[in-house]
């Protein structure tokens, strides 16, 4: 049976669920594969490539989704330092055969966010949103200049007017809730049949 691991932060570790309700988890109960969540909430980029060998490598899975850059943002790093983060995991599994994809982080749900008690980015939101919709283009074009999958979140949670589709958020407006989770693992499934063969 092949392994899957699912590298990043509080999106991955699923915040306030159950494990059973995490997208790694449907994954693995979709499809015949091995899927460790290696998700840790709060960290960044940076904190994923520095704990890329024990946490990825030295399971040798078959595939690694990563999937940063939310909390990076958080804390007003450069697009440029994120990208490199990330694209240096991707180089470190394809050394060691694994097949990277990269994860496009999900969109931030402001009206609910609005109502939240909780410590603002230090650029404040505006420019935080603005960064996160740049990240997620050159993400996606970095990954189709490098030929890697890319899996992308960010835009089926956002309806045809371009608004976040609040439904699939918990009341904090910056992590999925359950229905949010089945549409990353059906997401998630979709590519690995359509690339991987899974059946």
């Amino acid at each position: 049976m092949k392994t899957i691991v699912c590298h990043g932060d509080s999106l991955t570790e699923g915040s306030d669920l159950e494990n059973n309700f995490t997208w790694p988890q449907l994954v693995e109960n979709q499809i015949q594969v091995t899927v460790l969540n290696r998700g840790i909430g709060g960290d960044t980029s940076g904190g994923l490539l520095g704990r890329f060998y024990p946490d990825v490598i030295r399971y040798q899975p078959e595939i690694v989704v990563i999937l940063a850059g939310t909390n990076d943002l958080w804390w007003d790093l450069d697009i440029n330092l994120i990208l490199a983060n990330i694209f240096a995991m991707t180089s470190q599994a394809k050394y060691r055969n694994i097949v990277p994809i990269v994860g496009l982080p999900l969109p931030m749900q402001m009206e609910s966010i609005r109502h939240q008690n909780m410590m603002a980015p230090i650029a404040g939101w505006e420019k935080c949103l603005d960064k996160l919709s740049e990240l997620v283009d050159a993400l996606a074009s970095a990954a189709k200049g490098s030929d890697i999958a890319c899996l992308d979140f960010y835009h089926p949670f956002i309806d045809k007017n371009e608004n976040v589709r609040g439904k699939y958020f918990l009341e904090d407006g910056l992590h999925p809730n359950k229905q949010g989770h089945r549409l990353m693992a059906e997401k998630m499934v979709e590519l690995l049949r359509s690339l991987f063969y899974f059946s």
